[in-house]
């Protein structure tokens, strides 16, 4: 892809309106790829991943060069933890966000045919998790489905510094067809044709946004300590209070993102 040519990464990094754009265009690319190659599913993230991965790994790499240099130490040490990862943790939300609402509008306004052939992976996610939501069993599937993508996530990007964007992309486009699903059966209800739908697919989409935050926030936390935590392992220049930081940092991000994602199942099982 060529967003990366056309915007600076610093641009990127202070609008993250621009994210959300380029997660759009390259969710809606992806579509007509996996359409044309009458493919569905997975290898549609996979053409999602392939469109905002060289973005990603810009703004990763900017991250890590900045801290090749004394001075950008003593300024993180001043910060408070959340100013340290406030701009990446936008970065990833803004590309769920994007992903999200292409998705949703996407199989709202798509034949069912086209949607099912497309989506055929996330609608069947979405059909294994439907069930008794009132129940502690049903919270305890939930809690332990989503500690294990993000652990999953943690260890991608332990190895790969960009490597947990598969995982959030492909929950990004299942929560896409939950609401899609959603404004459907809304229009539905009403009698109304499904393009009058559109305009209410992003409040639809923040109506999930009571569960559906905190568990991406669990998936992004822990995205950004596996990442932190292979900085902190591979550069072995670095002096030891500079690597002990890193390391606080990065386990401290690890278990609040667990306690979102404790906190996501609880509200998805018991509040809603």
């Amino acid at each position: 892809m060529v967003f990366e040519s056309l915007l600076s990464i610093s641009s990127i990094r202070e609008k993250p309106y621009l994210v959300i754009i380029i997660a759009i265009l390259g969710s809606i690319i992806a579509v007509l790829l996996t359409n044309y190659l009458s493919k569905g599913g997975l290898f549609l993230v996979f053409l999602i991943v392939l469109a905002i991965l060289p973005v990603t790994i810009s703004n990763l790499k900017r991250e890590e060069k900045k801290k090749e240099y004394d001075h950008f130490w003593e300024y993180l040490y001043k910060l408070n933890f959340f100013w340290r990862h406030l701009k990446i943790i936008i970065y990833y939300l803004s590309i769920v966000a994007g992903i999200s609402l292409t998705i949703a509008t996407i199989y709202l306004l798509a034949p069912a045919d086209f949607s099912n052939q497309i989506f055929s992976d996330q609608i069947r996610t979405v059909h294994d998790l439907t069930g008794n939501f009132n129940s502690p069993s049903f919270f305890l599937t939930i809690f332990m489905n989503n500690l294990l993508v993000m652990t999953t996530c943690f260890v991608f990007s332990l190895f790969y510094s960009s490597g947990a964007i598969f995982l959030i992309s492909w929950n990004a486009s299942v929560l896409g067809v939950v609401v899609g699903q959603g404004a459907k059966e809304l229009c539905s209800s009403y009698a109304l044709p499904t393009i009058l739908g559109a305009p209410f697919v992003p409040s639809m989409l923040l109506s999930y946004a009571l569960h559906g935050l905190p568990e991406f926030l669990g998936y992004i936390l822990a995205g950004i300590a596996g990442g932190l935590l292979s900085v902190a392992i591979s550069r072995h220049k670095e002096n030891k209070t500079h690597r002990m930081f890193v390391v606080k940092d990065s386990l401290f991000l690890f278990f609040i993102g667990v306690f979102f994602i404790f906190l996501g199942a609880i509200i998805e099982s018991f509040l809603i």
